[in-house]
């Protein structure tokens, strides 16, 4: 067992392992707050839900400006010093949002700040994943992202946990632990990482080559699809939670457990489920992903105690660890290898845009349907049917799903997959 980890350790590069390091450290810190940001607007300010979820809606146009704005960049000025300037930002910027919740200020200014914080982890994502993609061959980065979200969901097991317990103290000291963390992260990119970028962006920043990779069509095709699964993925952390505590009764403890249960799963699977990826093809990992998170959030409306949460926790995070990992290898295959940043930067505009626009959707439903769950969880739930129809039904259709003619995941345009022979390394 300890001579298969070290074979495993040697097989990447050691920046590899100091992300991974950094992933779980700033994670724990992040999951002991985040998960409980909408119930304070909800709960402590009196926040209406619709309001919340406008604030999240918000702070989708922040974040996809970040990630836009990252990924140029991370072209440009290189992956290792933007990772760890973000870093030390955010980190003042949590210890700011500590403060202001201590003094119960007014809502709208927790909320700047929380915008402001979204805009600097949004800048630093592509960043994270082109350097990944830089250090690690073609055919190994379905098991190297998943690493990654090891490392960050063996942090966010502990993170929601503690941030329980912590709220039961005070809501600031989450805060607190969470700019500490990414302090801490911080300081390990600046002594443990080098430079990963061979050939820097050197063209003029203009809006336009910002978004010419939505020019390539099967590429914004795949955006949009995975656009559609981002807003079902939206709803984990604002209506998810506030359902659960106000619907169906659980506690603030119980809560904290269940995120936990999310990120205990996503180390248990993450790596068997990247290696079953790598073996059925890409598109059917996305395909059974979404189908996975349909019918998790379809069933959370009929869910009437905690124990069955937790088991649709354990359906969701499955669709999680299917789709992520393998969504980031599209990206980096069909980005051409002095644009990863800005291709990770366009895909980081759907996630965002997602994950913030989900909860703007989430609030209005919640308000309109918390008593008919079926009806508020039947609609989220459409939304990830939609995002695996697309990915069976958009591309070329080949003899195998994800065949060298394959090219929406290959990156590769249409006469060079047909005329290269070898089946490429992710038909495995």
């Amino acid at each position: 067992m300890i001579a298969r980890l070290r074979t495993l350790v040697a097989g990447y590069d050691r920046r590899l392992w100091t992300l991974f390091v950094v992933q779980m450290i700033v994670s724990a810190g992040f999951g002991a707050a985040m998960p409980f940001v909408s119930l304070y607007f909800y709960r402590v300010l009196g926040v209406p839900m619709r309001i919340v979820g406008t604030i999240m809606l918000v702070s989708a146009g922040v974040s996809a400006a970040g990630r836009i704005i990252g990924g140029e960049l991370s072209d440009r000025l290189g992956r290792r010093p933007l990772i760890a300037s973000t870093l030390g930002i955010r980190t003042l910027l949590f210890l700011g949002m500590a403060g202001l919740v201590y003094i119960k200020a007014n809502y709208l200014v927790l909320a700047l700040i929380f915008l402001l914080v979204r805009f600097a982890g949004a800048v630093s994502q592509p960043a994270l994943s082109a350097m990944v993609a830089d250090i690690v061959p073609a055919a190994r980065r379905v098991e190297a992202f998943g690493v990654l979200r090891i490392g960050g969901n063996a942090g966010w097991a502990i993170g929601p946990a503690l941030g329980g317990f912590l709220i039961s103290i005070s809501y600031s000291l989450l805060f607190v632990l969470t700019a500490a963390a990414t302090g801490i992260g911080m300081v390990l990119i600046l002594l443990f990482t080098t430079e990963s970028i061979k050939t820097r962006e050197t063209e003029r920043f203009v809006l336009r080559q910002v978004l010419a990779a939505g020019r390539d069509r099967k590429f914004l095709l795949f955006c949009l699809f995975s656009l559609s699964l981002f807003l079902v993925m939206g709803q984990f952390a604002s209506t998810l939670s506030v359902f659960s505590t106000t619907i169906v009764g659980i506690t603030d403890v119980q809560l904290g457990f269940l995120y936990t249960l999310n990120g205990i799963v996503v180390v248990l699977l993450q790596w068997p489920a990247a290696r079953v990826a790598r073996r059925v093809g890409i598109r059917r990992a996305l395909i059974a992903g979404s189908l996975f998170f349909a019918g998790g959030y379809f069933f959370v409306g009929l869910a009437h105690s905690y124990a069955i949460l937790l088991l649709l926790m354990i359906v969701i995070t499955t669709g999680e660890v299917l789709f992520s990992p393998s969504a980031t290898t599209a990206v980096a295959n069909m980005s051409p290898p002095d644009r990863t940043g800005r291709y990770m930067g366009f895909f980081g505009l759907a996630e965002s845009l997602g994950w913030s626009a989900g909860p703007f959707i989430g609030g209005f439903l919640f308000d309109a349907f918390a008593h008919t769950p079926m009806i508020l969880w039947g609609s989220i739930a459409g939304l990830g049917l939609i995002a695996a129809a697309g990915f069976a039904v958009t591309g070329d259709r080949g003899p195998g799903i994800d065949m060298p003619g394959d090219s929406l995941y290959t990156g590769r345009h249409d006469d060079e997959a047909k005329g290269d022979s070898c089946p490429h390394e992710f038909d495995h």
